[in-house]
């Protein structure tokens, strides 16, 4: 969606990515909630984005997916040592558990490192990554598609 002006319907995403298409489209209404992407109703509707993609941080993505996740679920595990004989004592259990800690000053690095990467990012890294057929070819996929969508639903005149 990064260099597309067009919608991109649920169904095409999916059958492109091979993904169920109702997975997708939970994701994407989840996206349109947090204001990332639009939805455009119509044969030609879809999905677009909702800002430029320098302006939608990798973070602001995955908090619109997975709310409120953490990396990491501190199972308190210092209160479970056998020779505890199942009472921790105090010392063990007083504050902050340091893997917990040293969890949490992790995850908030990664939060800084997402909150720097935009989508747009994400586009550039493709882009040298990818051959520049496969853009084109990818490109030219979806047009065909949104194109199939119409004829069909226009019972075969061009809209």
């Amino acid at each position: 969606m990064v260099g597309r002006t067009e919608p991109v319907s649920v169904r095409d995403v999916a059958l492109f990515q091979k993904l169920p298409e109702r997975f997708l489209a939970k994701l994407f209404t989840r996206l349109k909630n947090a204001g990332i992407v639009a939805g455009i109703e119509g044969i030609n509707g879809g999905f677009v984005l909702a800002h430029a993609p320098e302006d939608i941080t990798v973070r602001a993505i995955l908090e619109a997916i997975n709310p409120n996740r953490s990396l990491f679920e501190c199972g308190e595990i210092r209160r479970h040592c056998a020779l505890f004989k199942g009472e921790p004592p105090a010392w063990s259990t007083t504050g902050t558990c340091r893997i917990h800690l040293f969890m949490q000053e992790a995850e908030a690095a990664l939060e800084q490192f997402l909150m720097s990467k935009s989508l747009a990012d994400l586009g550039q890294e493709f882009k040298h990554k990818a051959p520049t057929k496969f853009i084109r070819d990818s490109e030219r996929w979806f047009d065909q598609r949104r194109t199939e969508r119409t004829v069909k639903k226009s019972g075969g005149r061009r809209n």
